[in-house]
């Protein structure tokens, strides 16, 4: 902190709104949850400041997971370095706009009645502090010529003979490039970096990389969670839900025995919901039924919950492979199981997108309006899937992960809704006008040659498990050919099916 200036020490005046501080010690972990380093930090207690007082703006935007994913399978299959440096102590080397005084800490030799601190830095805890860093870091990278994407602000890019990519996730940075040491001297010169070397672990997700494969898992995390849970010695289940299972609503008895548990239900569930989004997509549809029931959840959503659990248990070590092969361009599978909920009688939407045959984006999710069809959910479905698409075209135009311009290739199982969507026939009945909007926002697109539409049959389906609680058979077929395989102790592929 001395050596950054990053605080005056001043005469405290009475006039002076003091942030208070204090120490935040942890142990850093790896992925085998070993003790790597003990750190301890100086914070300011935040919660004190006053919007308009003593900070303006506080937004700093945060990386996508699909952005992250996406640039991990280009450097997969076209043969990229993937490096990862974190910037020590990164807030301190970030300007403030605002005056901000801090309490003298425990540990500094000051009088407390007498003095206080005067900051010229950014601190951890500090409402301002992210966006001030990002601010910092972004005004360096522009001026060595990279450019950040609109889409996805922590993705930057600099062309030329050896083009590098950056991801950018408060002060830890993934480097894609083939001449990653020039940056990394680069960035030397101007911040003190920790350099990792080849990215093994980046935001929880550890990172397997040989000459043939890049592999993502959360093998460390899952094991913690498990032994968390006390399950660590149960008996597996082959399925995260048990097949054609419809969670309902609770019971008053049902509420009132898991009561009685004293577990925290909603932190459970949200335990489970980063290893969906990350790169467990065979959850995504177990953690979107149970999070229906966060308000008043009952023992069998519990139970549902075990079932996870169990089905965690015979697939710790299951991640996601990017291979490298001579597909390019994007290709997308939308689905839709029409009336799943036995209550409201919404349909779920279901669709994955693969950036040259590499699986980067999923999702499941409760449709927001009852559908009166198969085509009519079908549509929906698509119509989210679309926006996207255009989105991550328009991201891979920007970030310089260069595309044809054919249209994306979208794979759908509903006759009527292709046919709907090519324009051979309209939309029978009295048409509403939520389902208006979609039809030509999807024509559009096709108008426009962005996307075009592919019969594919049920049996083909691979975003058929996003919707339901599938077969085993089904589910694990499905992962086989997406590249969601059992990794080794390396973290490189040893199985090259999905059933361990």
């Amino acid at each position: 902190m001395e050596k950054l200036r990053v605080w005056d020490v001043v005469e405290l005046d009475p006039s002076y709104k003091l942030v208070g501080t204090t120490w935040v010690f942890k142990l850093k972990q790896n992925h085998l949850n070993e003790v790597v380093e003990h750190k301890a930090r100086l914070c300011a207690q935040g919660f004190t400041q006053v919007q308009g007082v003593d900070f303006e703006k506080t937004y700093s935007p945060t990386g996508r997971l699909n952005s992250l994913r996406t640039l991990i399978a280009f450097a997969a299959t076209t043969g990229l370095q993937f490096y990862q440096i974190d910037v020590k102590s990164a807030f301190l080397n970030a300007p403030l706009s605002e005056t901000v005084f801090l309490s003298i800490p425990q540990g500094l030799h000051q009088d407390r009645r007498k003095m206080c601190l005067r900051l010229n830095k950014a601190i951890y805890g500090l409402k301002q502090a992210p966006l001030a860093w990002y601010q910092r870091l972004k005004n360096w990278l522009v001026t060595k010529g990279f450019t950040s994407c609109n889409l996805d602000p922590c993705v930057f890019h600099r062309k030329g003979e050896h083009p590098i990519w950056l991801y950018i996730h408060v002060d830890d940075i993934a480097i894609f490039g083939k001449a990653v040491d020039d940056f990394k001297n680069e960035i030397a010169g101007e911040f003190e970096i920790k350099d990792i070397g080849v990215a093994d672990l980046m935001l929880g997700i550890k990172i397997g990389q040989d000459k043939s494969h890049l592999s993502l898992d959360q093998q460390h995390f899952t094991d913690s969670l498990l032994h968390l849970y006390g399950m660590d010695n149960c008996k597996p289940v082959s399925t995260p839900l048990i097949p054609n299972q419809h969670l309902s609503a609770a019971t008053e008895k049902e509420e009132a025995e898991f009561r009685a548990l004293g577990i925290n239900y909603r932190s459970a569930v949200g335990s489970i919901n980063y290893l969906s989004t990350a790169t467990r997509p065979d959850l995504s549809f177990a953690v979107s039924s149970l999070s229906q029931f966060l308000e008043k959840p009952g023992i069998e959503h519990w139970r549902a919950f075990l079932h996870v659990l169990r089905y965690l248990r015979g697939t710790d070590d299951l991640g996601l492979v990017y291979s490298r092969n001579h597909q390019t361009g994007i290709r997308a599978y939308s689905d839709a199981d029409w009336g799943n909920c036995r209550e409201t009688r919404r349909s779920v939407t279901g669709y994955l997108t693969t950036f040259n045959n590499c699986l980067v984006l999923w999702k499941t999710c409760k449709q927001p309006t009852v559908s009166l069809s198969t085509s009519e959910a079908e549509y929906k479905s698509l119509c989210d899937l679309t926006s996207k698409l255009l989105w991550l075209r328009q991201w891979c135009e920007e970030s310089g992960l260069l595309l044809g311009s054919s249209p994306i290739p979208v794979h759908e199982d509903n006759q009527g809704c292709i046919s709907t969507a090519n324009g051979d026939s309209g939309i029978n009945g009295k048409r509403m006008k939520h389902v208006d909007i979609q039809l030509h926002f999807v024509k559009e697109a096709i108008k426009t040659s962005k996307v075009r539409l592919v019969y594919t049959p049920t049996d083909n389906m691979l975003a058929d498990f996003l919707t339901k609680s599938t077969s085993r058979p089904t589910l694990y077929r499905a992962l086989k050919r997406l590249g969601v395989v059992c990794l080794g102790v390396r973290g490189c592929v040893e199985n090259t099916g999905a059933d361990c």
